[in-house]
């Protein structure tokens, strides 16, 4: 879900449109927001005026008229006033603006949270910045945590502690009359500025290093490239993601890509964590935050997630265990609407401090967090101890477990399990993707032709079902596909390739069977992995990658693999991991069980997949119950070849929220948990639990028409399922 606008722009809406009323102009708007400040800190707004060169638009009188109206409407809203004049400062820019800068500004409830982080350090004499301080917000919240409403605190604490860079003076003007609205003593707003800097922080020469002794900050997340679709958005052309490209003017793109290849060029020779290829801003920033730190000061920042997770940044994960103690890593996700941004989005607050590998400690913090419509709250945390966690994940990504029990079953399964890139390994795989959506695009053909195979897309992939949707119109984000229902086998896509424009591997490849996944996923989704057996004569896109085993290329390899990895247990270790998409790079990271194909569980576990991967070619008709014991069955044996028990088991359904939203509740309940019912009912069995607590339950479900192991998007889609038995 993408928003419009975020929760702070929704409850400051009231006060920035009465301020656009006031003020027809940028420069009246920040007068008005100049003579609030003034009203809050009590100082003359004339003199502030004159002290900073500034006004002119707007008599003083008006703008102090104007400035009382604002505050009467900020007060009604739960932002505390100085952080409001920050948000209401802030220069408006388009999405196509904001995306193509990674400028995401920073919510008021963010910025308390990071400057709480450092509150502690926050005392009289201790220096902070933010070298990309913008109007603010950051620094105005450490210096009322620092501070609160001790206003001859504040005025010290401003003209000693608190400098701002930034490559914006209109930001700059902003953040000054923020921080202004603490104190009624103009000298020291007057001694604070002239620290402050309006440069590109990550180029300037002289700036000081070690100086400081709390850093904190929300820098570009920006990646340094151009791409047509944000040139021509940039450019006004509306246009969704896998739409037609028109024209464009080739020029001016390839003087926008010339001008940010030399930026970057220039970056790197400076920050060697920047990378390279695609590199990010935010990991520049990083390497600047520690060099403004003195030793043992404390960074407190906001970056994107990527930084624990992505394969491009070892380096610079690496870099951070050597040089930094205390590390803590907070997960945060948007559904609070921090930013105008998809809600499933996830970033980090990043907090160390500046220390020498021989003062580091031992353990590394891994934090998850909410947010609330006043705040930031903690919902869970684990210590990982650094030997371990280097152990386990030699990539140094950072699992996303929620406590000490979520750590020790992540171990457990690593320990219990064999990587796929082992040399020898029965799962050493061949992962391919056969077709580029975007290179090969020349080729693809609308309509269905001899000499033309069909291209299998992502969303044509489920769990154990191949061709799950078919194209009905549209393209790009606005193509419409509709649900195949089970027992129903229908190949219908969107474009089809012509088989004499494969490569000849590739043309040998799509005449084979094979195994392949949907790359597009996420953390919050139903289910993460979806994975089917692909049939000879289909070409799969880039979006559904497949994979052939080296050292074992019997059938019966396939079908465990799908098995596995479309179990909860699997799923749940990925989700530790993974972000929006499954690639190669992560699918090799995870361990998978050493069950033999021979064993009893093996044969189990193989005979349900296989039937699995039958049932839209079955004859007669589906039973959805027999669908769901097949199921089971796997999710079980799987989940003991990882050597975890029926505890365990119980701890993971924890992580799937979105199970059965579709199917009837139990009377007196809000949601249907049948299929994690159905399941720990199959594993008391198999674990020979002398109590079967969830048996009841799933007779109980059954009873109300609740189903296992249905997507919610099926019943949400008017599918009828066809029900031939009962659960027992």
């Amino acid at each position: 879900m993408t928003l419009k606008r975020s929760y702070e722009d929704e409850i400051l809406a009231p006060a920035l449109g009465l301020l656009q009323s006031l003020g027809s102009t940028r420069d009246s708007q920040l007068e008005i927001l100049e003579g609030a400040a003034s009203l809050l800190g009590g100082f003359s707004l004339n003199e502030f005026r004159s002290r900073f060169d500034c006004g002119g638009t707007l008599k003083a009188t008006r703008a102090l008229q104007g400035a009382e109206k604002v505050l009467g409407v900020v007060a009604k809203c739960p932002i505390p006033a100085p952080l409001a004049l920050c948000a209401l400062a802030r220069p408006h820019v388009s999405e196509a603006e904001q995306r193509s800068s990674g400028a995401y500004y920073t919510d008021y409830r963010l910025a308390q949270f990071l400057a709480n982080a450092v509150e502690s350090r926050l005392v009289s004499g201790s220096r902070v910045i933010d070298p990309a301080a913008g109007t603010g917000i950051l620094l105005v919240a450490a210096s009322l945590a620092a501070c609160g409403d001790d206003r001859r605190r504040r005025t010290s604490w401003l003209a000693e502690s608190v400098t701002a860079w930034d490559i914006s003076q209109d930001a700059l003007r902003g953040a000054r009359l923020a921080l202004a609205s603490l104190t009624a003593d103009l000298r020291a707003v007057e001694k604070m500025v002239s620290r402050w800097l309006c440069h590109d922080s990550l180029l300037a020469k002289g700036v000081p290093e070690a100086a400081f002794d709390v850093v904190i900050g929300n820098p570009p997340w920006e990646k340094l490239k151009i791409t047509r679709h944000e040139f021509l958005r940039a450019n006004g052309s509306p246009r969704h993601y896998g739409a037609d490209y028109p024209t464009i003017d080739q020029g001016l793109f390839s003087e926008k890509h010339d001008c940010m290849a030399k930026y970057g060029a220039e970056l790197l020779l400076r920050y060697p964590m920047l990378g390279s290829g695609e590199p990010d801003l935010y990991r520049a920033f990083i390497e600047l935050f520690l060099k403004l730190a003195r030793p043992e000061g404390c960074v407190s920042v906001l970056v994107p997630a990527g930084l624990i997770r992505s394969e491009g940044t070892q380096d610079l994960r690496a870099f951070l265990f050597d040089n930094a103690g205390d590390l803590s890593f907070t997960v945060l996700e948007n559904r609070a609407r921090f930013f105008a941004i998809d809600t499933r989005f996830k970033f980090l607050g990043l907090l160390f401090t500046k220390t020498d590998v021989e003062r580091r400690r031992r353990t590394i913090r891994i934090a998850h967090s909410r947010g609330t419509e006043h705040g930031v709250e903690r919902i869970g945390s684990a210590l990982l101890d650094r030997k371990t966690l280097q152990a386990t994940r030699p990539d140094l990504t950072v699992p996303e477990v929620k406590s000490q029990e979520e750590w020790r079953l992540f171990n457990t399964m690593y320990a219990n399990g064999e990587s796929s890139i082992l040399p020898g390994s029965i799962w050493q795989n061949e992962i391919v993707r056969e077709v580029d959506m975007t290179r090969d695009a020349k080729n693809f053909q609308r309509d269905r032709k001899a000499g033309l195979l069909p291209l299998i897309e992502g969303r044509m992939v489920h769990q154990h079902r191949f061709g799950a949707k078919t194209y009905k119109s549209g393209t790009g984000r606005q193509a419409k596909w509709e649900i195949v229902p089970l027992g129903t086998k229908k190949i219908e896509p969107q474009f089809w390739y012509p088989q004499n424009a494969l490569p000849p591997a590739v043309r040998q490849r799509v005449d084979s069977l094979r195994a392949g996944f949907c790359d597009i996923t996420g953390q919050t989704n139903e289910r993460t992995m979806l994975a089917a057996l692909v049939p000879p004569g289909v070409v799969c896109g880039n979006k559904v990658p497949t994979v052939r085993f080296i050292n074992d290329t019997r059938e019966e390899r396939l079908y465990l693999w799908l098995a596995v990895v479309n179990s909860f247990s699997f799923d749940w270790a990925l989700r530790r991991i993974v972000t929006t998409t499954v690639n190669y790079f992560l699918l090799n990271s995870m361990p998978l069980p050493k069950l033999s194909l021979d064993s009893a569980v093996g044969r189990t576990v193989v005979a349900a997949s296989r039937e699995l991967s039958l049932i839209d070619s079955a004859v007669n008709a589906i039973d959805i119950w027999k669908v769901a014991h097949l199921r089971a069955s796997i999710d079980v044996g799987v989940h003991a070849a990882y050597g975890l028990d029926f505890k365990d088991l119980e701890l993971m359904f924890q992580d799937f929220p979105l199970l059965d939203r579709a199917q009837p509740p139990l009377r007196g309940e809000q949601r249907s948990t049948v299929t994690r019912d159905f399941v720990l009912s199959h594993a008391s069995e198999y674990f020979n639990l002398q109590h079967n607590a969830f048996a009841d339950r799933l007779s109980a479900a059954s009873a109300v028409g609740a189903v296992p192991y249905v997507p919610s998007e099926f019943a949400a889609a008017g599918i009828e399922l066809p029900v031939e038995a009962s659960h027992g």
